[in-house]
């Protein structure tokens, strides 16, 4: 019988989780493969492995990490965890890639270690660089997430994730009922507070702003797809300007904001060109 993509999902995780506890804060990443290392930041889902299978194509060329997100409340406990698990497993030098609300991390992440990021590559994701008043947007709504109950929050939250993602007709209905089960039975209210906090907070310290990208000497890539509207036309010159450098713009065609997962193979393809 043919595996479903949550049990895919949870072999994945029994063959190469490990867990780390960062001042009392358990976190689950992933490791696999060989050569050199990609950091893989995953989006608003929170939950890296269901990004299974791109990183097992990638393995055979790149040693990929990738954590999920425990339940934080600012950047800079989430750049710490992500930290500690680089020095865990004895990483220098790294490729960085961040994926829709991955790649907002990743920004915050490359203030702290500049030297160590050899390229950056922001898939389906923008410039952090927010103005102030996106974070009084993201205080709305850690209001709305502590205020309505947690079934309803669940609710909005998995019908705006329905939104962004796309899937093979073939495929549609299990990667739906996997999105279903991590929404309702692994996901809590911290976490959805969590990912606008971290971001109302990177906000507020103007984390992200062209200054503190003058040690990086590596490079920028993006990956976007014509038919995802989470990005913007003027998303490469914010970017050239916020990093000071040409950014190098990779078309996924029209597979949209979940390249990921909607063909993995195919966006491994598309990485891969990004990285060499």
């Amino acid at each position: 019988m043919k595996e479903t993509i949550i049990q895919r999902i949870q072999k994945f995780s029994d063959n190469y989780g490990k867990d780390l506890s960062v001042e009392g804060v358990k976190w689950r990443y992933y490791r696999l493969g060989q050569g050199p290392v990609l950091l893989f930041l995953t989006g608003g889902l929170r939950r890296a492995a269901f990004g299974f299978g791109f990183m097992e194509c990638l393995s055979s060329n790149y040693t990929v990490i990738a954590p999920d997100y425990p339940p934080l409340m600012t950047i800079g406990e989430m750049v710490q965890g992500l930290e500690a698990i680089l020095d865990r497993e004895a990483v220098a030098d790294f490729h960085l890639l961040g994926q829709s609300y991955g790649g907002m991390l990743a920004q915050g992440l490359m203030v702290r270690r500049p030297q160590c990021v050899q390229r950056l590559v922001l898939s389906s994701t923008g410039p952090a660089d927010y103005t102030p008043v996106w974070a009084r947007v993201d205080d709305f709504f850690i209001f709305l997430v502590r205020l309505l109950p947690e079934g309803t929050v669940k609710r909005i939250f998995g019908g705006g994730l329905m939104k962004l993602f796309s899937f093979r007709e073939s495929e549609r209905e299990d990667w739906e009922d996997a999105l279903r089960d991590t929404i309702q039975n692994d996901l809590t209210r911290a976490d959805f507070v969590s990912h606008f906090a971290v971001a109302a907070d990177l906000i507020r310290k103007r984390i992200v702003r062209p200054e503190a990208y003058q040690a990086w000497t590596g490079r920028p890539v993006v990956l976007s797809a014509e038919n995802d509207r989470t990005q913007g036309k003027d998303d490469q010159a914010r970017l050239e300007a916020l990093f000071k450098r040409p950014v190098e713009m990779v078309s996924m065609g029209n597979l949209g904001h979940t390249a990921i997962v909607n063909d993995p193979a195919r966006y491994s393809e598309l990485l891969l060109r990004a990285l060499t």
